[in-house]
């Protein structure tokens, strides 16, 4: 400890002895002329104890370095925690940054995801519907067609039958017209035959019924209605026997024949009779 730091003390102990010598001469000089009964006073002295003031020095020194450095110390302390609770901080603020970040990221992948899905919902759902409305438009040209399809065959078969029923009747026409010369040819040969018998009069009818074969030939007559006379019947039937056969017949178309000559009735009624 440095010798300065014990004159100071040491300067206020003799001080104090010198004032408690002075307090008591004073008190004697001033008092030697009367007689008084003085009381005693105890005066406590204290022992100072005189210290070293090299070692106080350095002890005040060491006290203070001791200060200095456990205040850099506790500095550095507060400066390491105040650092550790900024890392810490900053540490849970990255934290919650990054998980605020994450959650983000959850979210707005979740938001694509959802975006995306809806999408292919919708792109999904539109592909469906214009295959249906693909499939319904197929559909109906489709039926469209065969619609056209059965009218266009409706009317060319309703121009086929148009046109059939016109041949067919032109062919009756022709058939007919055919015919009714061949009648006529037949029922002049027959009136050239027919002997009418004295019995006849006017009014009678016989209806026979004459068949032929395609050359013409004559193969059956019969009666199916008398005129009510037996000789006027039978010289029908004579008639159309003696004929025997209509060679211009096989001229006809074979439908022409069958339809009118293969099996026919034939009218006898006299004409021009006085009778």
């Amino acid at each position: 400890m440095a010798l300065g730091s014990y004159i100071i003390p040491g300067l206020k102990a003799v001080l104090v002895h010198v004032l408690v010598i002075a307090v008591f001469t004073f008190n004697w000089e001033s008092d030697s002329d009367r007689e008084l009964i003085v009381q005693p006073r105890v005066v406590q002295a204290k022992v100072l104890t005189m210290a070293d003031p090299v070692a106080a020095r350095k002890d005040a020194a060491r006290k203070k370095d001791a200060a200095r450095k456990k205040a850099a110390a506790k500095k550095k302390s507060d400066a390491k925690k105040k650092l550790d609770a900024k890392r810490k901080a900053d540490a849970k603020r990255k934290a919650d940054a990054k998980k605020k970040a994450d959650v983000r990221k959850k979210v707005d992948a979740k938001k694509k995801a959802d975006a995306k899905k809806k999408d292919d919902l919708k792109s999904k759902a539109e592909d469906l519907k214009r295959a249906e409305d693909k499939r319904q438009k197929d559909e109906a040209e489709r039926r469209r067609q065969e619609r056209l399809a059965r009218d266009t065959e409706q009317r060319e078969q309703e121009l086929a039958d148009e046109l059939a029923n016109e041949l067919a009747q032109e062919q009756a026409e022709t058939d007919a017209i055919a015919a009714q010369s061949y009648e006529g040819l037949i029922r002049q040969r027959v009136m050239e035959s027919w002997h009418v018998p004295l019995s006849a009069r006017n009014g009678m009818k016989a209806v026979l019924n004459v068949n032929l074969l395609p050359t013409g030939e004559v193969i059956n007559v019969a009666v199916v209605k008398s005129s009510g006379d037996e000789a006027f019947d039978r010289s029908a039937v004579q008639a159309v026997r003696r004929a025997e056969k209509f060679e211009e017949l096989q001229q006809l178309e074979p439908r022409v024949f069958d339809a009118n000559f293969r099996s026919f009735n034939f009218l006898f009624i006299p004409q021009d009779l006085d009778r």
